[in-house]
């Protein structure tokens, strides 16, 4: 395998793309490593949960590994069960963890960005539904703040191409609408106790509140289809 340099210079990131449980003695979290290198017996963090444990074994289609490394697709276990699953990312380093975010957005669809609409954005392995603050139009670059359902875990673009990048998707067509490379987190704004509520934080509510992000897109379908009938 070709290793390359600059990925496994990186801060060690594993987005976890399947939880493995074959039997009750084995639950593994498989995945490719998109940046760094980690060992077994290393202390890594589960993330959004900021949980930690020990690696306890590395395993590949080779075999047993006590070292892995950026682009090899693994699966890790841990000493510990934590409540990981497919969108959670394993860390040695901390990453940034947030539902607010800046991002420079390339759009790509003949529908312009609206801002009174939710759409998926889909980072890593994890697809969440967000709101856009910024309207664009096709082919049109522009820096946005965006907000999300549920924290995304991510770095800087700058610093790491594979967890600072993203994808736009519109939920009632499925297209690709744009592209995105972030490049800071947000503080959440605090909102006036008597604002009037708009119909995209509405729907944005609607995604806060659902079990998960399937029932989430199901949700905000619904809430569409009333607003527009």
């Amino acid at each position: 395998m070709q290793v390359t340099r600059d990925l496994t210079a990186l801060p060690f990131r594993f987005p976890v793309q399947l939880v493995l449980r074959p039997n009750h003695e084995f639950r593994g979290y498989a995945g490719q490593i998109v940046s760094g290198a980690v060992r077994a017996g290393d202390r890594i963090t589960a993330w959004p949960s900021g949980r930690s444990a020990r690696v306890s074994r590395i395993v590949s289609y080779d075999g047993e590994l006590d070292y892995a490394f950026a682009p090899m697709s693994v699966t890790v276990t841990l000493d510990d069960e934590l409540d990981i699953s497919r969108g959670d990312m394993l860390t040695l380093e901390p990453p940034a963890v947030g539902t607010e975010l800046e991002a420079d957005v390339v759009w790509m669809d003949e529908r312009p960005l609206d801002p009174g609409r939710v759409y998926l954005v889909k980072q890593s392995t994890k697809t969440v539904t967000a709101e856009i603050h910024h309207g664009l139009v096709l082919n049109q670059i522009g820096t946005v703040n965006i907000s999300t359902a549920r924290p995304l875990v991510f770095d800087r673009y700058t610093e790491n191409r594979a967890t600072g990048s993203f994808i736009i998707i519109d939920p009632a067509t499925h297209f690709t609408a744009g592209a995105g490379m972030i490049s800071n987190p947000l503080h959440h704004p605090v909102k006036p106790v008597n604002a009037p509520i708009s119909a995209a934080e509405r729907l944005a509510l609607l995604a806060r509140h659902a079990g998960s992000d399937a029932e989430a897109v199901e949700a905000i379908r619904k809430a569409l289809e009333e607003l527009l009938s």
